[in-house]
Formats: C-alpha cells, structure tokens, sequence
C-alpha cells in the first residue's frame, strides 16, 4: 500500500511478527468485523509494516471506520460484516493524512462502548 510520506523499507525486520499478529488481533476485534483473518489480510498487514505504518494509525482506523458503521442510518439496510482488512485502507490512509486528536478518538471510543 503505497502512502505518501511514509518509508518504504522498514529496518527493523524482527519486528515485523509482533506488529502483524497485534494488528490482526485488533482487526478481529473491531466491532463490525467477521472475525477471521484471510491470506490477504496477513499480506495486507505485512506490507502496511513494510511501509512503516504505524499501528497506532491502524488502531485509529479501527475504531473511526467501527464508529462510522454505528452510526450508520438504522433505517436503511443492514451493513454486513467486514470480511476483509482491505475495507480500512482508506481510512488507514485518511488517518495517515489527518490524524485525529485524542479526544475524538476517545469520543469514537465511547461511542463503540455505549453501543455494544
């Protein structure tokens, strides 16, 4: 996944295990997510460390696309389940490009704790 302003090569290669099984662990976790890991997933998860994305902005992005989903129109159709890491890369790229404070990630955080 290519981002703007993000390394391509990340030195720290023993590091890369740790990262992508912490990411996929919060990815099953997310609410709204079907709670299985594909190949493509662990791929995705591999490459967003290969350009020193930083899991944290990962994390950010779990819990901003989560809370979007709640507040999703209760009228319209149902949204089915996330089955892949693919549905966040925009808004792994979203919070690469304009971090949100710790406030509203806090807000969004409470917001998922009040509804499920």
């Amino acid at each position: 996944m290519a981002i703007p302003g993000v390394r391509d090569n990340h030195p720290a290669e023993p590091h890369r295990q740790p990262y992508v099984q912490k990411l996929l662990r919060l990815y099953v976790a997310t609410p709204g997510v079907a709670g299985r890991v594909r190949r493509a997933d662990r791929q995705l998860a591999k490459n967003l460390y290969d350009h020193g994305v930083p899991l944290y902005a990962v994390a950010n992005a779990f819990i901003v696309a989560a809370a979007r989903r709640i507040r999703h129109n209760p009228f319209s159709t149902p949204l089915p389940p996330i089955q892949s890491l693919h549905y966040f890369r925009n808004v792994i790229r979203e919070m690469l490009e304009r971090p949100p404070g710790y406030r509203e990630i806090e807000q969004l955080r409470d917001t998922i704790r009040h509804h499920y």
